[in-house]
């Protein structure tokens, strides 16, 4: 889908062939606004423009001008951004004054914030924190559910729950998500209640080149907490680690056991939230038993 998305204006257009039946908002004819009067999209999700390629597509537009317009909205006597920011940024670069767009008089929230994502998830261009947070705003901010945003972006409920998870690692080890230092996949084998150090563990993971398998297989070892051998063998036998894993994959947070010491049948279940929507998801995957 991000192949065949990368030609400029191609995805929102798609969007807007995919949602014709749902649109009451109508959209001019291409028309020219004034570069002073348009300003970013407030829910765009890309937070990193590379400055090279702006550069590049500033050069091209002096050659060759813009080949598609961009989209806007009205928004308190000026316009905003709906597709095209690259556009704008490599327009003004290019030393331009106005640019060609199709605006709409009257577009939501709501809308605009699930077309500025889809349109950014089809030409690939997010790295998988951005993506994960997008995914929380829309949530969080517009009332999605994770079943809505997988039919939207035609994902599994899954991929976006996994994808959101992300979010629940300390700040460093996002940044190095963010950066392409350490992939989404080897990321996630940091969420364990094996791994007492995410930052450590990250940075042992990139150090050494680890592979997401030997992430993975890292994960599993039980960490080291000062307690005896057999203690922390009994604490998480490969059965309760199973059930574990189970738990934490239907709930999509952490979930710890802890076992008596003097009643092995004995413990206690502590299932981790960080959001209200953490609890309307374990509520959601409760229901669904």
């Amino acid at each position: 889908m991000g192949k065949k998305a990368m030609g400029l204006g191609i995805g929102l257009a798609e969007i807007l062939r995919d949602h014709s039946a749902n649109i009451a908002e109508k959209v001019s004819d291409v028309t020219k606004i004034s570069l002073r009067l348009i300003d970013a999209n407030p829910f765009q999700p890309r937070k990193h423009f590379d400055q090279v390629a702006l550069q590049e597509l500033a050069e091209s537009i002096k050659l060759q001008g813009i080949l598609q317009p961009i989209l806007l909205r009205k928004h308190a006597g000026r316009y905003q951004i709906v597709s095209g920011e690259r556009r704008v940024r490599a327009a003004r670069i290019a030393g331009l004054e106005e640019i060609e767009a199709r605006v709409f008089d009257l577009l939501s929230d709501k809308k605009m914030a699930e077309w500025a994502i889809i349109e950014n998830i089809q030409r690939e261009d997010l790295d998988p924190i951005e993506t994960a947070a997008s995914y929380q705003k829309l949530i969080e901010s517009h009332g999605y559910t994770h079943e809505d945003l997988a039919t939207r972006l035609s994902k599994s409920r899954a991929a976006i729950t996994n994808s959101m998870r992300l979010l629940n690692l300390p700040e460093q080890v996002r940044t190095w998500i963010a950066e392409g230092k350490l992939s989404a996949g080897a990321a996630r084998s940091l969420l364990s209640p094996n791994i007492s150090d995410p930052v450590k563990a990250a940075k042992n993971i990139i150090d050494n080149n680890l592979s997401v398998r030997d992430a993975e297989n890292l994960a599993k070892k039980p960490a080291s907490s000062g307690l005896p051998r057999q203690a922390l063998k009994s604490a998480v036998s490969p059965d309760m680690q199973k059930f574990l894993n189970a738990l934490q994959g239907a709930f999509g947070t952490k979930v710890e056991c802890k076992s008596s010491p003097k009643n092995p049948q004995k413990g206690t279940l502590i299932i981790t939230y960080n959001s209200y929507e953490d609890l309307t998801r374990i509520q959601q995957a409760v229901n669904a038993v």
